[in-house]
């Protein structure tokens, strides 16, 4: 709604003889309506954080984009890998992509580049730097669930669905297959390796070890179990099964991550909360699973070589929102759970953040902008101090609740 518009509004209130007690309430809801306009005008955008949480402008990637992963390169630079839809051969397909930027600014102006086609839902892309290059994973979903693209007319969509099955016949047979995989993305910019078969559901990529071995964490029926990489091409060995949660209870998400001590802490996720688990001998051993009071889904853990650790994730409301928390060492207590990017349009779901230098950089999906097609969104971000210190947060705390009393005391009086 522009200036003019609200100018008229507030001419018309003058205009009427309203008494004096009325007027707050029509002036309230005016106000209310305006905001509300505001809020559809700006559907695309996405909010920004809570007063006092440094935060920059997000920025975002849409057509169709989802499941984003981003990780820090050895060189200095940011990759980002997500799914997306494109056009192929008269076809429309989903792609995973990869972009490359100078610094994390960059990247959503960065050029795609297609490293893996499917007419089948791509979904739970992961993204690491190690020794040998990029290393990404991905999920396919079976064969009932065929790419359905987004923003079509109904007749064009009738159209694609009728065609399915000539589509689905067209691509070769190893990209038809449902399940996990990954790949190596060499770092000469040459094309990925062949897709090798993953033995479970990963929601994180893996944790480098020291000597370049690399410890995932992956979840099948409902288990969370711990494998060991010595070179990604020649497989993964089975390491160990976490302990359990509790009888009957699954774990949906698993993640983790090297502690500056060296120590691996790893977090799941089951029934909506979530769980942290230790292991000094990496991974063979776990401690048992520690509730946190923090509940979410979609888990994401990372550590920053000064050993803060930031756990991001989904927290399910009205609209689902990308929220965060820290601990200065990964062993303490958690800070407060701060709202990190949410939206005006639509849900935000999985989360993935890298360190960058003294910040971080938080990548997450917008089910859907104001095109009605899903985004990447881009969130740089930086702690408060106090987000490093939970005894000064705590504090900090406790006078706001002595602020509020006051507050209710001064207006009863």
């Amino acid at each position: 709604m522009n200036k003019k518009a609200i100018k008229k509004i507030i001419a018309f209130l003058k205009m009427l003889k309203a008494p004096a007690k009325m007027l707050p309430y029509i002036v309230g809801l005016v106000i209310g309506i305006i905001r509300r306009i505001t809020d559809e005008d700006d559907a695309a955008l996405v909010d920004l954080t809570e007063q006092g949480f440094v935060c920059r402008k997000s920025e975002q990637i849409v057509g169709g984009c989802g499941s984003p992963a981003a990780t820090l390169c050895s060189n200095g630079s940011v990759a980002v890998a997500f799914a997306c839809e494109r056009v192929k051969d008269d076809s429309l397909v989903s792609s995973l992509c990869l972009v490359r930027a100078k610094d994390c600014k960059q990247v959503s102006a960065a050029g795609r580049r297609f490293l893996f086609d499917t007419p089948l839902q791509l979904g739970n892309v992961t993204l690491t730097q190690v020794s040998q290059g990029l290393l990404v994973s991905w999920r396919v979903r079976s064969n009932a669930y065929l790419h359905m693209p987004t923003g079509l007319e109904p007749k064009a969509l009738e159209k694609y669905k009728a065609n399915n099955k000539y589509l689905f016949d067209k691509f070769p047979e190893e990209q038809k297959q449902g399940g996990s995989f990954y790949a190596l993305v060499p770092e000469n910019g040459a094309e990925i390796t062949a897709a090798f078969p993953a033995p479970a559901g990963f929601t994180q990529g893996p944790c480098v070890l020291s000597g370049g071995e690399m410890l995932w964490l992956g979840v099948k029926d409902g288990k969370a179990l711990a494998y060991i990489s010595k070179d990604v091409c020649k497989g993964l060995s089975l390491v160990a099964e976490l302990p359990k949660i509790a009888e009957g209870r699954a774990v949906s998400h698993a993640c983790c991550a090297k502690l500056k001590n060296g120590r691996i802490l790893a977090v799941l996720c089951s029934a909506g909360e979530f769980y942290a688990v230790y292991s000094d001998d990496l991974g063979k051993r776990w401690t048992v699973p520690k509730p946190l009071e923090i509940k979410g889904t979609a888990p994401n853990l990372c550590v920053r070589d000064d050993g803060v650790a930031v756990l991001s994730f989904v927290q399910p409301e009205k609209k689902f929102a990308v929220r965060c928390c820290v601990n200065k060492d990964g062993e303490g207590d958690w800070c407060k759970v701060r709202l990190l990017v949410s939206s005006t349009a639509d849900k935000m779901r999985r989360p993935y953040t890298a360190a960058v230098n003294d910040e971080f950089y938080t990548v997450s999906r917008q089910r859907f902008c104001g095109e009605k097609e899903s985004s990447v969104v881009f969130t740089l971000w930086k702690p408060l101090k106090e987000d490093y210190d939970p005894v000064a947060e705590a504090e900090n705390r406790k006078q706001e609740k002595k602020n509020k009393r006051r507050k209710k005391k001064d207006a009863a009086v």
